[in-house]
């Protein structure tokens, strides 16, 4: 079936077959994400472990610190901005 004729068949569907269609279409997508993916389910990390990886570049000192905006004025304040 080429891309105008799924089109075209979506205009003669109801709004919630259409809705049933893109939610399929979506999980078939995500399921190929992750197949193509280097990161197996099985191996996902859950936010705390995730945010626990990522402490070390957010802690006083380190490299994406160093970049933050020491000045405490609020940017309101800035007239060059307004």
């Amino acid at each position: 079936m080429t891309k105008a004729e799924v089109l075209e068949a979506l205009k003669k569907m109801t709004a919630e077959e259409r809705l049933e269609v893109i939610e399929t279409a979506s999980k078939l997508i995500r399921e190929e994400i992750v197949a193509k993916s280097k990161v197996s389910p099985q191996k996902e990390l859950s936010l705390a472990e995730a945010a626990e990886v990522m402490r070390s570049f957010y802690e006083q000192g380190s490299e994406v610190v160093i970049f933050a905006d020491r000045d405490t004025e609020d940017f309101c304040e800035y007239q060059d901005y307004a």
